[in-house]
């Protein structure tokens, strides 16, 4: 049996791009199990499928729009990679 991988990673907030040590879980496959901001003044945002980190000082409104903007680039970039296959 395998055991999952502890990983500490940097990953800038959502918002502002201010950077934060991160403590992310993955199992063996490579899928997040669970992540925390070790940083002080940050957070990692819930059940996104991947580490988001936002500071604490943001809003929620403001987090909110970061993270559609963030959706809505990774769709993009999804688009463009299957248009060059």
């Amino acid at each position: 049996m395998s055991e999952n991988n502890n990983v500490v990673e940097f990953h800038g907030c959502i918002v502002c791009a201010r950077l934060f040590n991160v403590l992310a879980v993955y199992t063996p496959d490579g899928k997040l199990v669970d992540s925390s901001v070790t940083s002080p003044g940050g957070h990692c945002l819930p059940n996104k499928g991947q580490v988001l980190a936002a500071c604490d000082t943001h809003t929620a409104e403001d987090i909110d729009a970061a993270y559609k903007r963030w959706l809505s680039r990774n769709e993009r970039e999804l688009a463009d990679e299957q248009e060059d296959e």
